[in-house]
Parts: structure tokens; C-alpha cells; sequence
């Protein structure tokens, strides 16, 4: 049996909202332009195996169909975190995070 490879993150929104992550290390980020683009991007990081996050925003979320908002909201592999402009938003995925990786990636 071989080690077990680490789950990545993925993160996909419009190019503003993901500059960020790209700026800290995350390789697996994906721009996203309209409602077409963002259903078929979402479709394929849901079936990548070696996704255990999926970053996403407010924005990108509420222009899906509501079939593929369901599946996302239900998804337990890879999970769905949805960054919101409100301030209880952050910490709430601080504590997703934590929760699914085991890192606190806000730690000082």
C-alpha cells in the first residue's frame, strides 16, 4: 500500500476574488468569467478525486443552476466553502479549514 496523497484545494471565481489565493500558493485556482463557464469548471473540480476543498464566492455560487448549487451544497468530497462578504463568514471558514485540513491557515 502507498502513502495517501494530500487533498488539494481548489478555489474558482471570478478573477478578482481569486487573485488572492493565487498570491498565497495555491496552484489549483481557476478563473471563471460567466454563468456557462462557471457550471462546467464546477462540474469538473466536483469529479477531481484529489479535491478536498473547493473555494468559491458569493458571486460565483448564486449564478449556478440550482441543481449544481444543491450538488455543491451537499458535497461532502470535496467540500464546498463559500466566502462571503459578511465578517462571520471568515471565521467560519477559518473553522471549516481547520476542521478539514487541520491547519489554522490564519495563525500568526
Amino acid at each position: 500500500m502507498g502513502l495517501k496523497q494530500p487533498m488539494e484545494i481548489a478555489v474558482i471565481g471570478r478573477p478578482e476574488f481569486t487573485l488572492g489565493f493565487r498570491l498565497s500558493g495555491i496552484t489549483k485556482v481557476i478563473d471563471v468569467e460567466n454563468t456557462d463557464d462557471s457550471e462546467k469548471k464546477i462540474a469538473e473540480i466536483m469529479k477531481d478525486q484529489n479535491i478536498g476543498i473547493m473555494v468559491t464566492d458569493d458571486a460565483t455560487i448564486t449564478c449556478l443552476s440550482e441543481r449544481t448549487r444543491e450538488a455543491v451544497e451537499t458535497s461532502v468530497k470535496p467540500v464546498a466553502v463559500v466566502v462571503s462578504t459578511e465578517s462571520t463568514a471568515q471565521d467560519t471558514l477559518r473553522k471549516m479549514i481547520i476542521k478539514s485540513i487541520g491547519v489554522d491557515l490564519w495563525k500568526d
